[in-house]
């Protein structure tokens, strides 16, 4: 017993001196005003220092907090200048440049607490004391006042336009923008936007809306969780419905955090007709089942560029994909960073085992793989082709594959490079995990190649219906179950693909003969 007494004192001790928590004798309270408006939250004078809590002065001075639960830190961010402090240690930062503080961060009441001064003069306000009423006031320099309006509800008739004034802004609920009036909600540069817990924007859902986000490198628009400590899926995201106003689905200069769901922390839905959002120079965080998740016929518009997705999380229903898209949001998808998710690859999927491709499709290289979880069928009555770049790499899941020209025309694209091959593979690396590339009978004669492509692990490698010419030419075809090309119908005189165009054959069931 005394054993355990000691070593529970000396815990008690280290967290003591590690993250000194006030005595409430040694406490004096005092107030504070931020640009003429006090601050509704309790504030001490601690050894000549005022300390606030860390969430209402970061808030008020429009700056995003991001909590190191495990070494009880914080990193504030405003515009492009980052502060960082630890609790109980005296060592700040300014822009990566140390700083060291009278008194350090500390805890009170069991809430985070940070020194005044050091804080607001760090983020660009001022700081004066007045003894007589025993305030500490703040002046930013701006005209707007003190932030704070909060939002639920629809949006007014007329649109509203969110900015740096009356910022931070905060959102309650699922807040709709829509209406008989067609309303848009505008995000000006600088804002920043909190969400409460399941909380969320939804446009377009059963009138016509739209939104539109205008923040730059300099000054982006963040979109966040109202908590000093979310989680990934905090807040359920931005929805956009098929009643979004066509031109009026802007996202750019975003950072968007802590949102997400089984919907995804950006989610497109669009039924019956096209519906495309633009997303452009944005960065999602800490999300959770999917960065951006688009369904039906939805997808991000040929604008979209330089997209920043990280830190994406599995949920329950699965996910953790930087993306997640049905067959039209998969077309040239934007360039950008996907790493550092669960799963950095992006998913095709549909709500049933296959899909048709009936519109021609582009898949970019975007630096992860494409993760196909469905059969995909290439024909319809356009005629489709599905283009894929150089150093594209495609995953298959079991009894999955790809079929072109099944009872319509359709064409597939896969021409890479000798430094760039296309890779079409399983996501389990065993012969015959996937049924392999079938040209069917419908399949267009003249938009058929595949040239500098990789096809392993499927049951068949490359299946042909009919002899529509040399389509393979320098491609490795290897650890195929039965054959690397499978023609059925092979007859004396028809395309040897074993001869004269440079195909390799390595580890299949069986290259003696195809048929």
């Amino acid at each position: 017993m005394k054993r355990f007494t000691s070593f529970l004192f000396g815990v008690i001790l280290f967290l003591w001196m590690c993250f000194p928590v006030m005595a409430e004798s040694e406490l004096r309270a005092v107030a504070v005003e931020l640009d003429g408006s006090k601050l509704a939250a309790d504030a001490y004078m601690v050894d000549g220092r005022t300390m606030v809590p860390l969430r209402a002065i970061f808030e008020r001075l429009n700056a995003t907090v991001e909590w190191d639960d495990v070494n009880k830190a914080i990193s504030a961010t405003k515009d492009t200048k980052v502060i960082w402090l630890a609790i109980g240690n005296t060592e700040a930062k300014i822009g990566g440049n140390p700083v060291t503080l009278d008194v350090p961060p500390m805890l009170i009441h069991g809430q985070s607490f940070v020194p005044l001064r050091f804080v607001s003069e760090a983020l660009g306000a001022q700081v004066t004391f007045d003894g007589e009423s025993s305030t500490a006031k703040v002046s930013t320099g701006s005209s707007c006042g003190a932030g704070g309006q909060v939002h639920s509800g629809t949006i007014s008739g007329s649109g509203e336009t969110w900015g740096v004034c009356g910022s931070p802004h905060f959102v309650k609920g699922d807040f709709m923008v829509e209406g008989l009036e067609s309303p848009i909600l505008t995000i000006e540069a600088g804002a920043v936007v909190r969400f409460e817990s399941e909380a969320s924007l939804i446009i377009g859902q059963s009138a016509p809306g739209g939104l539109v986000i205008s923040g730059t490198s300099e000054k982006p628009v963040v979109l966040t969780a109202d908590s000093a400590g979310p989680n990934a899926g905090f807040w359920k995201g931005i929805r956009f419905f098929e009643k979004t106003l066509r031109g009026n689905a802007t996202i750019e200069g975003a950072r968007i955090e802590y949102a997400g769901g089984y919907e995804g922390a950006l989610y497109l839905d669009a039924a019956t007709q096209r519906m495309e959002v633009t997303v452009k120079n944005s960065e999602w965080k800490n999300t959770l089942f999917a960065g951006i998740q688009m369904k039906g016929m939805a997808r991000l518009s040929e604008r979209s560029m330089n997209l920043t997705i990280s830190g994406t999380k599995t949920a329950q229903e699965g996910g953790g994909f930087p993306i997640i898209t049905d067959l039209v949001g998969s077309h040239l998808l934007p360039k950008g960073n996907y790493t550092g998710n669960d799963i950095d690859s992006i998913r095709i999927t549909s709500y049933q085992t296959y899909d048709e491709m009936k519109m021609s499709t582009t898949w970019s290289h975007v630096g992860v793989p494409y993760d196909s979880d469905i059969s995909i069928v290439v024909a319809g009555p356009a005629n489709p082709t599905l283009t894929i770049e150089p150093g594209v790499v495609t995953k298959w899941a079991i009894d999955t594959g790809i079929e072109i020209g099944h009872a319509e025309q359709g064409g597939l694209m896969a021409v890479g490079t000798k430094e760039k091959p296309i890779v079409f593979t399983a996501k389990k690396d065993k012969p015959g995990s996937w049924t392999g590339i079938s040209f069917r009978e419908a399949a267009d004669k003249k938009n058929n190649q595949l040239q500098h492509v990789v096809v392993e692990y499927a049951i068949n490698g490359v299946t042909l219906e009919d002899d529509i010419g040399p389509i393979v030419k320098d491609a490795v075809l290897r650890s195929n179950k039965e054959h690397g090309v499978y023609m059925p119908n092979y007859e004396q005189g028809h395309t040897d693909y074993r001869t004269g165009l440079n195909n390799t054959f390595k580890d299949n069931g069986t290259d003696q003969n195809m048929e």
